[in-house]
Order: structure tokens, then C-alpha cells, then sequence
């Protein structure tokens, strides 16, 4: 319309112009089939009026106001015009079925009095207005299941044909009873066919809850209170939804924490001496399968930890049987593959709760390292650094909670702390004796050392806090 701002696609634009070139002024001719009789005159020229107030109207670009007007001409006298001007102010509404079926309508009901160049413009609106909605076909179903479209029934399956919907977001839902319901959400493009395999899974056990209603204030009177998806009844037990069975997958990150390796590094540290917690990596994948709130599955991945103690006091054995007191600082090191299983518990649907507990092993190496401590006295020995390993295996019982939020329907990221037990088997231990130069002398002897030992206790706690992230493959 000459002066109107409004944005429109180009698509928008040609049928627009399509559509008024289907909308023509004058009132038209009446449609074959028509009431008679003595108010037939009167009708006539309501109808007439409605039309030309619904003229009016679509010039001011008033589209639902002239719609009404339209519709209202209608329903007194069935027009061509009436029609088609009705089906261009739905368009300009986005009511874009309904307007397919006002001019699928036109072409019926005005047949023999469409010709030429008419009948071929309606036919070039419609095809374009195909293109401006989508199709939803469903396969699969049960015969006799009931088709609900965003909320709204379709009649029962199967259909005789797939379903026009305008182009967006719907939501298809199929139920029987005695079958666990389907549900997808759609997103449907202007001339896109999109097909939907709506299988649904009979259910074990099915049952109907039948409700008589006693008299009110009568003895046997109770209330009974049943919650959503049919879980509680006379305050027994709720049940929250049921979930579909599904394949998961996982990954965390995290940065693991250790308060002590035990060992012989730990033993003399006194004052000045310092022992920092340890701290590493981890990065570490779970798989598995959930079914209802339970899930069970598979983990593998990668654990390195680290611990420094500086200033300890450590004995250094010489020839001769003498021993002598030196500040050292030891590292520890942590480093190997994590293989083992778990089982797990997860609750709520938008804010999560998961509590897991793992068991497994690590298999490595632990690796220490000793040098003369940096603030040792002037005049004391010197030396370093001193290498000692041995192979690491360890079994571990690891408990795990785990709180976060659900991003979309498969996708969902958690934050969450894990406290391994590592429980070594064998200890490792290095039976190596070091030794140090003592070219400065320690009271000039020709060779000193210090002797093998276990480089980490029976067992020791890590704490893990761990970024997650994970993925469900309904």
C-alpha cells in the first residue's frame, strides 16, 4: 500500500500483491448455491454494506477489523470477492492456512465463473502460500492414537494426510492409553515436509483409577489427591516423571587436590619446614546407560597430581655406619591412567542433583625427587636433585556429588566434587639407595646416601573438584 513503512520479505511482498490483485472493489457475483426468499433482498444488502465497510477498512491497513467485515459478508452472501478480499487480510494477519483454505474454497465454490487469467492468479497465490507453510507427516503410530498438536487434538491416527502447519516451533504429541506417550518438538520450514516416526512403547502394567463420589460430609468421605502423570494417591509415595531409557556420555575437567602422598616425605617436616597442598590435573570421560532416575556406565581418563615439601629434615647415611640430620625438598609426583565403572542417582529436570560412586584403577608411576634445601645454613651440604620412581598401581572407591542445570533437553553442565580412596597395591616403593657427593665432606667422609624407602602411603584421599558436562542420546 503507497505510504505504509512496514518491513515485508520479498516473499511477503508478492503476495501481497498477489492478493490484491485478487481483491477487486465492487461487490461481486453470489456464489451458485444461495438462499432465496423474501429476505434474500435485505440479506443481499447487508451483506453489501459489510463488504464495503471491510473495503474501507483494508485500505486503513485495519487487516482484523476488515476481516471481520469480510467474514461477516459472508455469512449473509457468499461472494468471489468477499472471499478472495477476506483471504488477502488473513495474509497480512500470517494466518497463512486459513487463507489457503478461503481461496481453495473460491476455486470450488466459483468454478464455472473462473476463467483465464483469474483462475490462474488464485492458483499463483496458493502455490506461493505452500511455500509459506510447512507439512508435518506421522508414520508409525498405533492405529487409533490421538494426534495433538500444540496442545491442541487432530483427530486420531493414521491421518489421510499430512498435516499443513504454519513455518516455526510445534510441539507433536501422540497418546493411547495403555502406551507410554510420544513427544517431539519440531522446527518446520515454509515448504518443508518434516516426518515424525511416533513409535510408542506399550506399558508393563496399566490399570484404571475409578473415582465414586460419596456423599458430601458422609462418613466414608475422604480426599484423595492424585499427582501429575498419576504418582500419589492417599499421600503414599510421590513419584516424580518417569524418564526415557538412554545412552549418556560425559566429560570432566578438573584439578585435583592432595593433602598428603605419606610416605617418607612427609615425616621431619617441622618447623620452618612447609608442606603446601599438592595440586594437578585430570581430565576424565564417563559413559553409560540411565534408565528412570539410575545410570551405570564405564570411565576412563587421565590423573596427574603433584606435592612439594620444603625444608623437611631427612637422614643421610654414611660409611661407617655414621648418619647425619640435612634439610631436603622433596617433590612427589603422581602420574597415570584411570580405567573403572560406576553407578549413579540423579534428580530434578531443570536444576540437577547426581550423586555417583566409582570404583576402579590407576595404573602409573610415582616419581620423587630430593634436592638440598634453598634455605639451608651456609657450610651445609649441597647436592641435588635426586631422582627415585617406581610403578604405581593403585585401586580406588571414589564417591562423587554433583549439582548444575540443564542447558536443553539432552545437554546439561554440572559442577561437583570427588573424594577418591587410593588404596595401593602393591605400596610402591623404591629399594635404590642415593647417593650424594660429598666432595665438601660430611666430616670428610668418602660417600654418603640415602637410603630406599616407600614413596607413598598404603593409601591417601584426593579431592577433586571437576567441571562436567554431559549429553543424552534419547
Amino acid at each position: 500500500m503507497p505510504g505504509t513503512t512496514r518491513r515485508r520479505s520479498s516473499r511477503g511482498r508478492l503476495l501481497l500483491f498477489a492478493a490484491v490483485l485478487l481483491a477487486p472493489l465492487p461487490f461481486g457475483p453470489l456464489a451458485a448455491a444461495q438462499p432465496g426468499g423474501p429476505g434474500e433482498a435485505r440479506r443481499r444488502e447487508d451483506a453489501r454494506a459489510h463488504f464495503q465497510r471491510g473495503i474501507a477498512l483494508r485500505d486503513q491497513e485495519r487487516w482484523a477489523d476488515a476481516l471481520t467485515e469480510f467474514q461477516t459478508s459472508r455469512s449473509l452472501f457468499m461472494t468471489l470477492n468477499g472471499t478472495t478480499n477476506a483471504a488477502a487480510c488473513l495474509i497480512q494477519l500470517e494466518r497463512y492456512l486459513e487463507a489457503i483454505e478461503l481461496y481453495e474454497s473460491a476455486l470450488n465454490d466459483f468454478s464455472e465463473r473462473l476463467k483465464g487469467e483469474d483462475k490462474r492468479d488464485i492458483l499463483l497465490v496458493v502455490k506461493l502460500l505452500y511455500n509459506a507453510v510447512g507439512t508435518i507427516g506421522i508414520a508409525g503410530a498405533e492405529p487409533g492414537a490421538t494426534l495433538l498438536l500444540d496442545g491442541l487434538s487432530r483427530g486420531e491416527l493414521p491421518l489421510g494426510a499430512p498435516l499443513r502447519v504454519p513455518r516455526g516451533l510445534h510441539t507433536v504429541r501422540v497418546v493411547k492409553a495403555g502406551y507410554q506417550p510420544f513427544e517431539q518438538r519440531l522446527d518446520v520450514d515454509g515448504g518443508e515436509t518434516v516426518q515424525v516416526t511416533a513409535r510408542l512403547i506399550r506399558l508393563k502394567e496399566t490399570g484404571t483409577l475409578e473415582i465414586a463420589e460419596p456423599t458430601r460430609d458422609g462418613p466414608d468421605a475422604r480426599p484423595i489427591r492424585l499427582a501429575r502423570d498419576a504418582e500419589s494417591i492417599d499421600g503414599r509415595e510421590e513419584r516424580g516423571p518417569r524418564r526415557t531409557p538412554r545412552w549418556l556420555a560425559e566429560v570432566s575437567a578438573a584439578a585435583p587436590l592432595i593433602v598428603s602422598f605419606g610416605g617418607d616425605a612427609p615425616t621431619g617436616c617441622v618447623e620452618p619446614c612447609s608442606k603446601p597442598l599438592g595440586s594437578g590435573v585430570s581430565l576424565i570421560a564417563h559413559g553409560g546407560y540411565g534408565i528412570n532416575h539410575l545410570s551405570f556406565g564405564v570411565s576412563a581418563g587421565y590423573l596427574g597430581i603433584q606435592q612439594a615439601v620444603r625444608g623437611r629434615i631427612a637422614t643421610l647415611e654414611a660409611a661407617g655406619g655414621a648418619s647425619y640430620s640435612v634439610r631436603v625438598d622433596d617433590t612427589t609426583a603422581l602420574r597415570g591412567a584411570l580405567l573403572g565403572a560406576w553407578v549413579g542417582y540423579s534428580s530434578g529436570e531443570r536444576l540437577l542433583l547426581h550423586a555417583r560412586l566409582g570404583a576402579g584403577g590407576l595404573f602409573g608411576a610415582v616419581a620423587a625427587s630430593r634436592t638440598s634445601a634453598r634455605a639451608s645454613a651456609s657450610g651445609a651440604l649441597s647436592f641435588g636433585p635426586l631422582e627415585r620412581s617406581a610403578a604405581a598401581r593403585f585401586v580406588y572407591v571414589a564417591p562423587e556429588v554433583r549439582a548444575g542445570v540443564r542447558l536443553a533437553r539432552r545437554v546439561e553442565l554440572t559442577l561437583g566434587l570427588e573424594v577418591p580412596l587410593l588404596i595401593a597395591v602393591p605400596r610402591p616403593a623404591s629399594s635404590q639407595q642415593v647417593f650424594v657427593d660429598t666432595a665438601a665432606g660430611v666430616d670428610h667422609a668418602a660417600s654418603a646416601w640415602f637410603p630406599g624407602g616407600p614413596l607413598t602411603a598404603p593409601l591417601f584421599p584426593l579431592f577433586i573438584p571437576a567441571l562436567s558436562a554431559r549429553y543424552d542420546f534419547y
